[in-house]
């Protein structure tokens, strides 16, 4: 027989996750159309790029940056329904607006400009790094986690302990997903879509965690605080469902350099936070996709003086391949669920 008082704080603890994902959903709504009005009549849009498809030239003017309201209704939500005194609750929250503080200067800078380059690679490269470095020792530190070992998802008897190289994979980890979040942020709710799965994958287990659903070699320090993360993740899913709203074909606002470094930071460290970093890597397939084609295009054009692709990234290159925006969105976002799907059963497996 169930007793009620085995019940309640189960009930309690959904009941703030949903919450947090509702009520940010609706502040981000809100906050989104003062945003976008605002913008519009400062006139302050999305300068052309000239290195990118020229029919995206249509698209120059459009307001970006809309990571600044859609973080904010967010942090707002996680205020409410969260405990910010909580690692599990500050280290999200400090890595996404650190990140995003670095994104919303390559924002303002291209805005001032009006030029599609803002900060130079190396200085930008730099700041992530100093941020990056931050949030590690946060997350060595608040969380009371200093765990060094990664194990196989599927079968935690494989492990391996990486000692002092671990901090430095961490960071690698971090900014690389920093990056890979803001190459996919190319084309109308492609970034944003694209990261749900994955995040909505990391909700799921960081609840599972938090009612105890985990096996021996997860620390119990991460029981404890996985609710708080819970919280924070579902909080951004619902931002970015609002967000996607109105980033939709045809977009009426880009989430710009500050939403993409908000999002790739929040995934990172969730895994870094839960060791979940193989799963969170397979079930952001999409993103490696994305981030390794670059690469590929960088190399080849440097060795063989040849480009691999017709242009870099991976989405831009089905573009010149004359794909329909759209059904190069929607393949994306069906990508990133079976990768999420993947992911899951990766890390379920060990129980079956």
């Amino acid at each position: 027989m169930v007793k009620f008082y085995h019940i309640q704080p189960v009930v309690l603890n959904l009941l703030g996750v949903f919450m947090a994902l509702l009520v940010s959903w609706a502040i981000t709504m809100f906050l989104g159309r003062i945003y976008i009005k605002r913008m519009q009549s400062m006139q302050l849009g999305q300068p052309f790029n000239p290195d990118g498809p020229k029919n995206h030239l249509v698209k120059a003017g459009t307001p970006t940056a809309g990571g600044l309201f859609f973080i904010t209704g967010a942090s707002l939500s996680v205020l409410i329904f969260g405990d910010i005194m909580r690692p599990y609750t500050y280290i999200p929250l400090i890595a996404m607006w650190g990140f995003f503080a670095i994104g919303l200067l390559d924002d303002g800078l291209k805005l001032r400009k009006q030029e599609a380059v803002g900060l130079k690679t190396s200085r930008k490269l730099a700041m992530q790094v100093l941020v990056g470095a931050l949030v590690i020792w946060l997350n060595s530190r608040g969380s009371g986690l200093r765990s060094t070992i990664v194990t196989l998802p599927w079968d935690p008897s494989v492990s391996w302990d990486m000692g002092l190289w671990y901090p430095i994979l961490a960071l690698i980890y971090m900014v690389y997903f920093v990056n890979a979040v803001n190459i996919t942020d190319g084309l109308d709710g492609l970034a944003a879509g694209s990261a749900i799965p994955g995040l909505l994958l990391i909700a799921i287990i960081a609840t599972l965690f938090g009612f105890g659903f985990h096996s021996a070699y997860i620390q119990e320090t991460i029981s404890l605080g996985a609710m708080d993360l819970a919280v924070v993740v579902s909080a951004i899913i619902g931002a970015l469902l609002a967000f996607l709203w109105y980033n939709g074909l045809k977009a009426q606002v880009f989430m710009g350099d500050c939403g993409s470094h908000a999002i790739g930071a929040l995934i990172a460290v969730s895994a870094l936070l839960m060791k979940i970093e193989l799963v969170v890597l397979v079930a952001s397939g999409m993103f490696f996709l994305e981030c390794l084609s670059s690469l590929v295009q960088i190399i080849s054009i440097r060795l063989l003086h040849r480009k691999f692709l017709s242009m870099a990234p991976l989405h831009h290159h089905f573009e010149k391949r004359g794909i329909e925006e759209s059904k190069i969105v929607t393949r994306f976002h069906i990508g990133s669920m079976l990768c999420a799907v993947l992911a899951g059963l990766l890390f379920m497996v060990k129980y079956l």
